[in-house]
Parts: C-alpha cells; structure tokens; sequence
C-alpha cells in the first residue's frame, strides 16, 4: 500500500523520505522584515486617510454649519434701512422697522424665527439656545446647537432716521 508518491516511487513509510524533501529555499528573515515594513506603511496609510475622513465629516459635512451660514446671510439681508432697533429685556427677542415693516426676530422653542403681519417665517432651525445682545450701533447673536457647538456673529446695524 502507497501512502503517496515522489518522484514515480511509491513511498510505503513516511520515516523514509526525511531527506528528499530538503528544501534550502525556504522563508527567510528578510522577506519577513520586507512584509512587516509593508504592512505598517500600509495600515498607517489606512490610519491616516480614517482620520483625515473623520475631521472632513465633521467639518465639511456639517449640516449646522451650512445652515448657520444660511442664517447669517439672510439676517445680514434684514439689517438693511433700519429705522427703529430694540432687544427685548431677556435678550431673546429684537424688534426692529426696515421700509416700513415691523419685525420680531425671537428664540422660540428650537429655531429663531421672524414673526410679520401675524405670520412666521423660520430664519434658522435646530437651535438649543440663542441670545441677542445690542452694543454701540452692533447686534451680536450667540447660538448653541443641539450638538454643543456655539457660534456667534456681531452684525452693524446702520439705524436710518428719517
């Protein structure tokens, strides 16, 4: 009975073939160190693009962020021929006469909204807290959003009296 077979010889005892199986090109350190430096600069490549992904995520992807910029944009586009400006007592709410309109800019539950003729009109959602401060001609509002970041803008307010 054949246990297997090496060069067309039957080998019958595995104890027999010890020596014809000698291989000298086997695996040598130096192919180890080779795999090993590839696998770091590999695995830090792959670290580093991770990282890198995460901060781009957090910052460029930032619904808050573009929605904040929004806000800013068309709060600086309300600030236009001013006639009248105050801020409510609790600094949550700024009442203010442009081209003969009243309007009320307020922190109400989670978003700051323009109240007109009866009507309201969201200027920024997701809000946690906000507050309007009025110093020397120069309105600033601090916001918090639901994920802790705060951001604050300081707009001139260009009072025109007629």
């Amino acid at each position: 009975m054949c246990i297997f077979k090496i060069r067309d010889k039957c080998v019958k005892n595995v104890s027999n073939c010890r020596g014809k199986w000698r291989n000298e090109t086997g695996y040598t350190l130096l192919e180890a160190l080779f795999q090993l430096v590839v696998f770091v600069l590999i695995s830090h490549l792959f670290i580093t693009l991770m990282l890198w992904f995460g901060t781009m995520n957090k910052t460029v992807m930032s619904d808050e962020q573009s929605k904040w910029e929004l806000f800013v944009y068309d709060f600086n586009m309300y600030l236009q021929n001013i006639q009248s400006f105050s801020v409510r007592y609790d600094k949550r709410r700024i009442t203010f006469k442009a081209n003969n309109i009243t309007h009320n800019i307020d922190c109400y539950s989670d978003l700051i909204r323009d109240q007109v003729a009866g009507g309201h009109i969201p200027l920024l959602n997701g809000v946690r807290r906000c507050q309007f401060e009025y110093i020397d001609g120069h309105v600033t509002v601090a916001v918090e959003m639901p994920s802790g970041i705060k951001k604050e803008r300081t707009f001139y307010v260009p009072i025109i009296e007629k």
